[in-house]
């Protein structure tokens, strides 16, 4: 039996009270940078706790509007792409080691920020530089801006993650923003294409992941290749060949095409998404 298969059946015979004290304990360990686990078996034993116990605390603060990606372990690629309408474009974006940020404007001015927990860090947020307060395109009414903020470490002693940095600073308002970074990859109700609205976040004022454009799967398996190339580990997630400069854990492939994505919606995670990581593509 190999080490996947032993993990999901560890979760399986794990009591409701046994999965969600590791889940926590994964949790805490990853919020200050010393990771118990890997991500994948991280998703399993969550996966397995909603599955048994969709209405534990645990999930009280689940994200409405921020969602999660598919991930490769549950839905190859391959499965994902064969069961999209018409084969479409799509495009290829790093899947920044972060945390999701959700950021609103009225009248271009920034009134409201937070987490997928729907956690507010408003006060923290206004301290990154790199999110504006007032966006340098002239808008009326709300504009929500999706993205991914990270932190940088203070100094090579430091070993937490850019995710985990992040956390920290956001949970409890500490060092405020002045070593974190963020990257806007998403406009709630956009119905352009992934282009157009990074093109448009550009112009708002936000740093815009790298963007490739896909006509074909294989596109889209040559990059995810490179990625995994360069690929070093969890705790050192800064690539050596695709995205550098970008802390990932790796790729995501998106329909380019914003109507269709609306189209084929979400529950939890939106069908129009996959997110391709270190345990293979499938």
């Amino acid at each position: 039996m190999g080490y996947h298969e032993r993990v999901i059946l560890l979760a399986f015979k794990m009591s409701v009270a046994e999965l969600a004290r590791k889940v926590k304990e994964a949790d805490d360990a990853y919020r200050i940078g010393a990771p118990i686990m890997t991500d994948w078996k991280y998703d399993q034993l969550e996966e397995e706790l909603r599955r048994i116990a969709p209405e534990h605390p645990h999930f009280a603060g689940d994200p409405v509007v921020l969602l999660g990606l598919q991930k490769n372990n549950k839905h190859t690629f391959n499965e994902w792409y064969m069961q999209l309408p018409g084969r479409p474009v799509m495009v290829v974006q790093p899947k920044i080691d972060g945390i999701a940020i959700a950021l609103r404007y009225v009248d271009g001015k920034l009134v409201e920020a937070f987490t997928k927990q729907n956690r507010c860090v408003l006060d923290w947020v206004k301290s990154v530089a790199a999110v504006p307060r007032q966006l340098k395109r002239k808008t009326r009414g709300m504009v929500e801006v999706h993205g991914e903020m990270w932190g940088l470490p203070k100094d090579s002693q430091d070993k937490r993650t850019p995710q985990s940095i992040a956390a920290v600073s956001a949970k409890y308002n500490v060092e405020k923003g002045l070593r974190s970074r963020f990257a806007a990859y998403g406009l709630l109700g956009s119905l352009d294409n992934e282009s157009k609205t990074m093109e448009d976040l550009r112009r708002y004022g936000f740093e815009v992941p790298d963007t490739y454009v896909c006509t074909k799967p294989s596109e889209v398996r040559k990059l995810y290749t490179q990625w995994l190339e360069g690929h070093v580990s969890e705790k050192q997630p800064y690539n050596t060949k695709l995205f550098k400069g970008w802390p990932t854990d790796g790729v995501v492939a998106k329909i380019f095409d914003q109507k269709l994505q609306r189209k084929l919606g979400a529950s939890k995670c939106p069908n129009w998404a996959i997110a391709l990581k270190a345990n293979g593509i499938g």
